[in-house]
């Protein structure tokens, strides 16, 4: 292996560093997640696996600017080519830079299928929504590689090789998710399957049903490390956490839902208790609107029509509640 560095910012589950830093943590030898500051919108996690021959990427970041400065933090540690670039859903954050890597690029199908309606969308939208967001470079194209269920790599490493397993989960997050599982070293780079504390879950797009059992899913791994797409690297408690705080919004939501309560009015009244020290509370609306499609038994996952001006409504709320 060409492993420039032996270790990197090690990390502990507990580990209760400065959030509002981009950085490396090797988390196994030669498994790295790639933190970006405090996961808030469009400040995504990535990740690399590197091999005695190759090295594999897990997801791109929002902009040129911050995918070069990773690639440049993967070019510090490994001079190997980069072989594949594995993206866990659609989300543009997530993609939006996929072509800065020479690699061929693998999803699942239903993500290269909502991959192509993202092409169709385009950029202007999301600069609309979110004000200030920087697009420099974003560019998107659809993935060379595509898997139904499962997908495993056979990555060679000093002593043997290395089994990567790419699982597609169901709605949960969006409808396309996939999680990277690595069996022998129990780690799971999670995509937005998890968002870690104190980052706010998100499922609009997806299932909160879907999102319960997937964390549900995850955490019956053991796995030692979860990478989440959005905040720290987490232990299975994060998990739960997560999986918590659906439980406990779905709830909330219900009640209201049967008072004949509208979405939007039910999110704001809802109190976050426990919850309202976590970061893009204004979530809650995206959550409220996806808990009420299912509770009105339209089948999970269903596209939502109003979905952009939910996502609006939100970042009202968002300067609303400051």
């Amino acid at each position: 292996m060409r492993d420039k560095k032996n270790m990197r910012g090690k990390n502990e589950n507990n580990d209760k560093k400065d959030q509002k830093d981009t950085r490396v943590e090797e988390v196994r030898p030669g498994i790295y997640a790639y933190i970006q500051e405090d996961g808030g919108w469009f400040l995504d996690n990535a990740g690399f696996i590197v091999g005695e021959n190759d090295a594999i990427v897990i997801d791109s970041l929002s902009n040129a600017v911050k995918t070069n400065n990773f690639i440049n933090e993967i070019k510090k540690i490994t001079d190997n080519p980069l072989s594949f670039l594995i993206n866990t859903h659609h989300h543009t954050d997530h993609i939006w830079t996929n072509y800065l890597f020479s690699s061929k690029t693998i999803c699942s199908e239903r993500c290269r299928e909502e991959t192509l309606k993202e092409k169709d969308v385009g950029l202007d939208i999301y600069k609309k929504i979110f004000q200030g967001l920087d697009t420099t470079g974003a560019k998107i194209l659809p993935q060379d590689i595509t898997f139904d269920k499962e997908l495993r790599i056979h990555q060679e490493i000093s002593d043997g090789t290395r089994e990567i397993r790419l699982r597609y989960i169901g709605p949960a997050h969006t409808v396309d998710d996939a999680f990277v599982y690595l069996p022998e070293e129990k780690v799971v780079f999670c995509g937005d399957l998890l968002f870690s504390e104190p980052c706010t879950p998100f499922a609009l797009m997806g299932s909160i049903y879907g999102s319960i059992v997937a964390l549900d899913y995850l955490a019956n791994l053991n796995a030692d490390f979860y990478i989440p797409g959005h905040g720290p690297v987490a232990g299975k408690e994060s998990l739960y956490r997560a999986r918590d705080y659906f439980v406990y919004i779905r709830d909330e939501a219900y009640e209201r839902f049967k008072d004949g309560i509208d979405p939007y009015t039910a999110a704001k009244s809802i109190d976050l208790g426990e919850y309202s020290s976590w970061n893009e509370k204004e979530r809650v609306i995206g959550n409220v609107v996806r808990a009420y499609s299912e509770f009105k038994g339209e089948p999970i996952g269903a596209e939502l029509p109003d979905l952009f001006n939910v996502l609006a409504r939100m970042m009202d709320y968002r300067k609303e509640i400051g």
